[in-house]
């Protein structure tokens, strides 16, 4: 991340017993600035750091217990990284900016620790935020256009929350146990991407994307294990739901009001129940489920719909209402289920 050299301040403190609690606060004003912290060897350290310019780079090392982190920048095209490994650690970056291309990183390897990143006032923005260890947290807001987040969690009882406004694109992983991920975004002017990955038991993931007429939204969901949870709701025209469900008693909900919206995607296993309400116009839903006591509950609000349901396994069930409102080409269904006990019920009107 910093490749140059200029100006530095290298730290290292906590590793004499006079320094196990130490603090440490750096202002930097200007352009082409570097600070350099490492704080090892001890527990309570924490590091404050402030820098004021243009392409100032901060970069701050922490391992030990007890650690705190806070970085402020503002100006242009700043970076800053930290890194902690140990216990009870907490990381706070806030970089503002009235143009663009603050970029930052923060990786934590413990148990217990938090990051909180916020990004605003410019366009192009960049987060790449990884968590390895048991309860950890994660906020992130990103304001303005065409921002990027990258955000990793492996360990127990995550949470990831992000924000973004004006579009952006955001990728979310999770590994482990009762993990939740929460996004919002505001699609205009460059639409809004969000790509979910959970793997483990009772995970939740809720995604809402706001647009106009014609800012495009794109969700992918991948969850594998037992008892999940999602919902997805988009407003932004021609947006997109892919989804995949590997797993018993997963639940998926997804409400798309708008022009051209599409559904597609797959679950394996038992017990799954997916709901899909699509409304506005040209709606396509295209979903097959494996499995046995599966449901699929469908509703199309809209002119000029197209269903196509397959359902593989016994006491499967699919309901698909279409429903054009006025007198229009009439919409197009499709129902496979292959297996006994399935149920299959179609209105259009």
């Amino acid at each position: 991340m910093f490749p140059r050299k200029p100006l530095y301040i290298c730290l290292l403190l906590g590793a004499l017993p006079s320094l196990a609690l130490a603090q440490v606060a750096v202002d930097q004003t200007g352009t082409d600035n570097e600070i350099i912290l490492e704080q090892g060897g001890g527990t309570g350290n924490s590091a404050s750091q402030t820098q004021d310019g243009v392409l100032n780079r901060s970069r701050v090392v922490q391992t030990g217990n007890g650690n705190e982190a806070t970085t402020n920048q503002f100006g242009v095209e700043n970076q800053a990284q930290i890194i902690q490994t140990g216990d009870l650690n907490q990381a706070s970056i806030y970089q503002a900016n009235l143009d663009y291309v603050h970029s930052a990183a923060v990786e934590q390897v413990g148990s217990a620790n938090v990051i909180e990143l916020t990004q605003t006032g410019g366009n192009g923005s960049g987060a790449v935020l990884y968590q390895e260890g048991a309860r950890n947290v994660q906020r992130i807001d990103q304001f303005y256009y065409v921002n990027s987040l990258d955000a990793s969690s492996q360990g127990d009882d995550n949470l990831i929350e992000v924000t973004q406004n004006g579009g952006g694109s955001a990728t979310l992983r999770q590994l482990g146990d009762a993990n939740r991920i929460a996004v919002y975004q505001e699609t205009p002017a460059y639409g809004g991407s969000v790509y979910i990955n959970q793997d483990g038991t009772q995970n939740q993931a809720a995604v809402r994307q706001v647009g106009g007429r014609y800012y495009t939204g794109e969700v992918r969901l991948d969850q594998r294990g037992e008892a999940n949870a999602a919902r997805v709701e988009q407003w932004s025209g021609f947006s997109t739901v892919a989804f995949s469900q590997d797993g018993v008693g997963n639940a998926l909900v997804v409400q798309q009001s708008t022009r051209s919206g599409t559904v597609r995607g797959s679950s394996v296993g038992n017990d799954n129940r997916v709901n899909v309400e699509q409304g506005y116009d040209g709606p396509t839903l295209d979903i097959a489920q494996n499995g046995s006591a599966n449901e699929i509950d469908v509703v199309q609000e809209a002119a000029y719909g197209t269903a196509s349901i397959s359902q593989t396994g016994d006491a499967n069930v699919a309901v698909l209402n279409q429903v054009t409102g006025f007198a229009l080409q009439p919409p197009s269904a499709t129902i496979v289920q292959n297996g006994t006990g399935n149920s299959a019920t179609v209105t259009q009107r």
